[in-house]
């Protein structure tokens, strides 16, 4: 009887413990309330062909000596050919990048985010982190995070990105839970 009674007790721990996980991380507005522009800051350093960024540990290391680029439109870059531009940067290999701005939720409520990149990425938005991948890995869909947004505005948007070799790509899907799930356009960024 006290083996089914501690089978019970562990059950529900572990029933609690995956509910606490599965909670959508809450968002925190940007205060006072910005009123940007179009589209997100970005600062570039790139390595060339002679040192390869691999993770996001070096791709931070070199971030003290990026300089200002030209401002990208949102988070809309479909993967590149070889050997084209990284993003808005005239550099195709070896590319970190430092992405600040903001996020526009237009009604509170839980949303998912999802970003997408080639190759690693380290993305916030709200203070939360909704987005990351160490290393190096084609186009593809990184983890979906579901986000609690307390009221309509503005959200703080910092993300932290590298490419190494060949194709690039950076890119996020949004929507309201239980509602159309599809590519976040690029007039909710600003900077």
């Amino acid at each position: 009887m006290k083996s089914v009674r501690i089978g019970a007790l562990i059950a529900a721990a572990a029933f609690i413990a995956s509910s606490a996980v599965a909670a959508p991380l809450k968002l925190q507005p940007a205060s006072p309330q910005p009123s940007p522009k179009a589209g997100l800051n970005v600062k570039y350093v790139g390595t060339g062909t002679q040192r390869k960024i691999r993770n996001l540990t070096h791709a931070k290391q070199l971030l003290p000596k990026a300089q200002p680029g030209q401002p990208l439109i949102g988070l809309d870059y479909r993967d590149t050919n070889e050997g084209e531009d990284v993003l808005t940067f005239d550099h195709h290999y070896n590319v970190a990048a430092e992405i600040t701005g903001y996020m526009r939720f237009d009604s509170p409520g839980v949303y998912e985010l999802e970003t997408w990149s080639n190759d690693g990425i380290d993305a916030w938005v709200g203070g939360q982190q909704i987005g990351k991948v160490n290393s190096i890995q084609g186009c593809e869909a990184n983890q979906r995070t579901e986000v609690e947004v307390p009221k309509a505005g503005w959200y703080p948007l910092k993300i932290i990105y590298f490419q190494k070799l060949g194709t690039s790509c950076l890119m996020m899907k949004s929507g309201k839970k239980g509602e159309r799930f599809t590519w976040t356009p690029n007039d909710v960024f600003g900077r």
